[in-house]
């Protein structure tokens, strides 16, 4: 069986001056061909999930080879991503991130995988409740069903579609059996995030 990851690249970095996020240098690379690297020594097949035609050819020209999904609903913030994402893909099951997780354990997406056989997905939980969205594994007609109703009904939170799905929740104890740090989580919102990584982390 062949695996697809969808990346979600179209948000418009409001908290980090509107800048480009996939784009923003980390020790001389892009953010996203960390988050590339990473997904391709799991999946088959990438997908980038972009805002508008002028973000896909300024990220193509960047990353060529790559398939790219166009927002077909504005307002919608991660769902209009995952929604045209997961249209393009051709696989059955596919892992979704944000661009803005630079270092995902591959480990940990090859877990999610395997946890979301006879499922609709497979997201991490953390002790509190608190869910993982945008770090795990959907199964493509499941969720393009549900995240269409969510849409359509005016729901936009990442969880609406989700809640209707059969998930298998993935405990944060087993996921640090294999990244034992949690660093797969770490994300860049704000300026003082990106610091914290460049200072504190060798690439």
């Amino acid at each position: 069986m062949s695996y697809s990851a969808l990346i979600l690249a179209g948000g418009r970095g409001s908290r980090l001056g509107y800048r480009e996020k996939a784009l923003m240098d980390i020790n001389g690379k892009p953010l996203l061909t960390y988050v590339i690297e990473s997904l391709n020594k799991v999946v088959d097949n990438i997908i980038i999930s972009v805002r508008d035609k002028a973000q896909g050819e300024l990220l193509e020209s960047r990353f060529p080879g790559f398939a790219f999904a166009y927002d077909m609903h504005k307002n919608t913030g991660p769902l209009a991503g995952i929604l045209s994402g997961l249209l393009v893909c051709r696989d059955e099951f596919c892992f979704i991130a944000a661009c803005d997780m630079p270092f995902i354990n591959d480990k940990v997406v090859k877990m999610l995988f395997q946890k979301s056989e006879f499922h609709d997905a497979a997201i991490p939980k953390w002790e509190d409740g608190f869910l993982e969205p945008l770090h795990a594994v959907y199964r493509c007609k499941s969720m393009i069903h549900e995240t269409r109703k969510a849409i359509e009904h005016g729901e936009t939170i990442i969880l609406a579609p989700v809640f209707k799905l059969k998930v298998n929740y993935v405990g944060i104890e087993e996921i640090k059996k294999v990244d034992p740090d949690l660093k797969t989580f770490m994300n860049i919102n704000t300026p003082e995030d990106m610091q914290k990584i460049i200072k504190n982390t060798k690439f």
